[in-house]
């Protein structure tokens, strides 16, 4: 019965470690903002997303063009 118990106690702590990493590893990761659409070439998006960036509005970024071609949405990444 001891025994039992032993590796219940063990296998309880292993849960409550790992479930404590994965809690810890959600609370880094960026949250993605709402995307903000810009006209001009995706040069100009990367230009606007580096300079957000380099300010600390927020901490990375996603650039991606419209079927025209003359336009784009950055997708901003924020700090949790």
């Amino acid at each position: 019965m001891r025994k039992t118990l032993k590796k219940a106690m063990v296998v309880g702590a292993g849960v409550l470690a790992l479930s404590g990493i994965a809690a810890g590893v959600a609370q880094a990761t960026p949250r993605q903002g709402a995307d903000i659409p810009g006209k001009g070439t995706l040069q100009d998006c990367t230009n606007w997303g580096n300079a957000l960036q380099a300010h600390g509005t927020i901490v990375g970024f996603a650039c991606m063009e419209d079927e025209g071609g003359n336009s784009w949405e950055l997708t901003p990444y924020y700090a949790n």
